[in-house]
């Protein structure tokens, strides 16, 4: 069984129009209220927070509707870009309409299967280090291991070789990673506020916010400096900044058709964080059930020597092995990396599912409860990767998706996927993975990406 359950307080709090007692609830637990949201209204939640209308979507229907068929009608909500914005800049996370279209067109061909293959190496070259300075190398040799702090240096010195053709320290992923979670704990906060202050009022957390930020910008613009200033002879064509430096714009006659200095920037911003905090949080996740389902580790070992036994296994043979990609699927399925950021904001009244929306209303769609409803999965506390095995019965559309649908859908969501499923592999092949006597997975908690609440420990011994 998963461990993980959000189940809140057996009774709302009172709502009144200004709903400061729901605000703080929601708050304090956002899976937990969710679940109470829907154990009390079914699957539309109608609510009414300091006069805004709120509304919960619990059905993949009406997931794809908004995210989907009903697109236009629906812009994501601004205060969360405006929030992302002070840290990121303007990229294609942060911005909408024609400047967000323009972005998207741009990159979107960086991250085609074939330029991802060319990022293969560089992935695989990170995962081999990191595991071999991080973990036991003498065979049967053990060590209990904070699968957070691994997964960390892991997913940042990956980003890092994809996005620069530059290795991370371990000195250098602590600075980074903190950093990041000072960034991530503060949108959280402010996410909750009234109203998001000008930056330059002070503020709970400003300082530190600004000093984060600055932590993230200097890698960044350093990396960038230092490509610049590379001869042609020796700068490096095949990671993702080449990629930003080159792209163009394929519509006819656009007036911008390369990426500025200043968005080439912050489209790293957004790919560092997007590729770091998500996959990290990800990777955890599958390693702590990996080493709670011995069963799934014999079938996994099964798969991965058999194509090794038909001929070397190739980082594209190991991308596309059926059962490995489902337990990553289904690992995504039980701990989505984001769970509740697919709001949205009606620009005028729309039907949804039979459900009148009126303009201004916020739309939540709840990932997690989309991903563990027994309606679209079976026992769904279970894992069970072959749920996405060929020949598992069909799941609906917008059932799951932690990478999101529509226009929006994750641009990373390959490069992400082909990125789990090499460590995934190379985690497995060289090491038995296990929790001490008396010891359970911890619960989650929402801190942008799903996180363990409390340090995952699980040992690690060399095979």
């Amino acid at each position: 069984m998963i461990n993980g359950n959000h189940t809140a307080e057996t009774a709302l709090p009172a709502a009144k129009p200004l709903g400061l007692p729901l605000l703080s609830f929601i708050r304090k637990d956002p899976l937990g209220a969710a679940s109470l949201f829907k154990t009390h209204f079914g699957d539309v939640a109608k609510l009414l927070i300091l006069f805004r209308r709120i509304y919960y979507f619990f059905t993949p229907e009406a997931a794809r509707q908004i995210l989907v068929d009903h697109d236009d009608d629906f812009i994501r909500e601004p205060r969360l870009l405006k929030i992302f914005e002070s840290q990121q800049g303007r990229n294609a996370l942060t911005t909408e309409g024609t400047d967000w279209a323009r972005q998207r067109r741009i990159l979107t061909p960086g991250f085609s299967q074939k330029r991802i293959a060319g990022y293969m190496s560089l992935m695989v070259a990170a995962t081999e280090d990191c595991l071999r300075s991080e973990l036991p190398v003498q065979r049967g040799t053990s060590a209990l291991v904070d699968v957070g702090e691994l997964t960390t240096h892991l997913a940042m010195d990956v980003i890092l070789r994809t996005l620069f053709s530059q290795s991370a320290s371990r000195e250098q992923a602590e600075v980074v990673s903190t950093a990041t979670r000072t960034l991530t704990r503060q949108a959280m906060r402010e996410a909750y506020w009234a109203v998001i202050p000008p930056a330059w009022i002070p503020y709970p957390g400003r300082s530190s916010k600004l000093a984060a930020v600055a932590v993230i910008n200097r890698l960044i613009a350093t990396n960038i400096s230092s490509r610049r200033s590379e001869s042609s002879a020796t700068s490096s064509d095949n990671d993702v900044l080449a990629m930003l430096l080159a792209a163009r714009d394929d519509l006819p006659n656009a007036s911008n058709a390369s990426l500025s200095a200043q968005e080439i920037h912050d489209n790293c911003l957004l790919l560092f964080g997007a590729g770091f905090d998500t996959t990290s949080s990800a990777l955890s996740w599958w390693i702590g059930l990996m080493a709670t389902h011995p069963a799934a580790v014999a079938q996994l070992r099964d798969e991965l020597g058999a194509a090794a036994a038909d001929a070397p296994a190739t980082p594209e043979q190991i991308a596309r092995l059926p059962y490995l990609n489902a337990t990553i699927k289904e690992a995504m399925r039980c701990y989505p990396p984001s769970t509740a950021l697919f709001t949205r904001v009606a620009k005028r009244d729309v039907v949804i599912e039979g459900t009148q929306v009126r303009k201004g209303t916020l739309a939540v769609i709840p990932v997690w409860h989309l991903h563990h409803d027994a309606r679209w999965f079976p026992n769904p506390e279970s894992f069970r990767p072959e749920r996405f095995l060929p020949g598992a019965p069909p799941i609906p559309r917008g059932a799951f998706m932690p990478f999101g649908t529509g226009p929006h859908f994750c641009l990373g969501q390959h490069f992400a996927n082909i990125e789990m499923a090499l460590v995934a592999a190379a985690v497995i092949t060289q090491f038995d993975l296990s929790l001490d006597a008396g010891v359970c997975l911890p619960d989650a908690v929402v801190d942008v990406a799903l996180k363990p609440k409390t340090a995952m420990r699980v040992r690690f011994t060399r095979r």
